[in-house]
């Protein structure tokens, strides 16, 4: 795929990603705050401790899933990112684009700035960061289903789930609703994760 329909196909699934939150706000809470600091995207107001333990067990978390548990689930170029196995720098472009906006950024739009916000607001924090978190994992178990076992999809549901329900605690308890700590973990760690295929350390 050249880059210039990368380009476009990163902003149109943050757009996507982003419709659903923009018409729930535009309905119900446009007059109380902007849709920018109602899904998040506002800065840190919390403990940068907290923040940054969650990012270093978010980050081992990604290398122990990748390396031990993930390549037993899957097949070996079921992932995104397989496809930039040998590219070496050549694939950084696009595993940017690809790691920090489209999954990263679209992702915590949706899931942590409006889902799990939305549901902690009226189901409390316990109950509404846990489904969220499942209902993340579920997105990306979903899609393996075809290519794996139901048992190992299930298994990559529950390791997702996980790190959904980590990036919520994150976003909520440790910087004060900002979903950016989160954004930048999640699209950093996709992003280490494809240059890591992009030369072959895996």
């Amino acid at each position: 795929m050249d880059m210039v329909s990368m380009f476009f196909n990163v902003i149109s699934q943050v757009l996507m990603f982003s419709l659903i939150p923009f018409i729930w706000w535009l309905v119900t809470a446009r007059r109380k705050e902007n849709f920018f600091s109602w899904i998040g995207l506002k800065g840190v107001r919390g403990s940068w401790l907290a923040v940054g333990g969650c990012i270093l067990f978010f980050f081992v978390l990604c290398v122990v899933s990748q390396v031990w548990w993930i390549p037993h689930l899957l097949p070996a170029n079921a992932t995104v990112q397989s496809s930039y196995a040998g590219m070496g720098w050549s694939a950084f472009p696009s595993a940017f684009l690809f790691g920090m906006i489209q999954t990263g950024l679209s992702e915590e739009i949706l899931f942590r700035g409006f889902i799990g916000k939305r549901l902690i607001a009226k189901f409390g924090f316990a109950v509404g960061n846990v489904v969220q978190g499942l209902l993340f994992g579920a997105l990306h178990g979903v899609m393996f289903f075809f290519v794996t076992t139901p048992l190992k999809a299930l298994v990559i549901t529950l390791i997702t789930g996980f790190s959904g329900w980590l990036l919520g605690w994150m976003t909520e308890k440790g910087a004060g609703g900002s979903i950016v700590p989160g954004w930048m973990a999640h699209g950093v760690g996709n992003l280490v994760l494809s240059m890591v295929q992009a030369f072959g350390w895996l």
